[in-house]
């Protein structure tokens, strides 16, 4: 498994995760103001430049427990809280989405148009705050690296081999 493979993997995962988030916060009805605030919370989180500098360094990919402790702190960085039950679902959900995603590439490179559009929605999410954008306009730039290392395939054959052993 390539060593560069976890920012993909987070990026990805942390886009379901806001997906998910925003669809429940809309269901909810929660004011507006305060859906953004949410938002752009674990965006910020998300995107904050030290930890996308460990991210991105070359390394293996997390534990599935290592993993799960990164989203549960993601999800819990803003005012909003989620109980076990609440946060177990949303994981669930995360890891399938992407999984399905996954499975649906018929080439390696189509993975990278997947974390594309999961960065697109995010900039979506926070084009009134300049300066979380701004960050995430960074990674991109950071993904469109990991591009030119091949790291797509490899992530596919993990991924595809993980699918198929669970």
């Amino acid at each position: 498994m390539s060593t560069r493979t976890l920012p993909l993997l987070f990026i990805n995962l942390g886009g379901e995760m806001l997906y998910i988030l925003d669809q429940r916060l809309r269901a909810q009805n929660i004011p507006a103001d305060k859906a953004k605030k949410v938002m752009n919370d674990i965006i910020t989180t998300m995107f904050n430049k030290k930890f996308l500098e460990e991210l991105f360094k070359p390394q293996e990919l997390y534990s599935k427990k290592a993993l799960r402790t990164v989203f549960d702190r993601l999800a819990h960085a803003s005012i909003m809280r989620l109980n076990q039950a609440s946060m177990d679902k949303l994981y669930d959900l995360m890891t399938m989405a992407f999984k399905y995603q996954v499975l649906l590439c018929p080439r390696p490179k189509d993975i990278l148009l997947v974390s594309f559009n999961h960065m697109d929605a995010i900039k979506d999410f926070v084009k009134d705050t300049p300066s979380i954008l701004s960050q995430v306009d960074e990674t991109y730039q950071q993904l469109i690296e990991v591009q030119k290392m091949g790291v797509c395939h490899k992530m596919l054959l993990y991924l595809i081999l993980k699918t198929c052993n669970n």
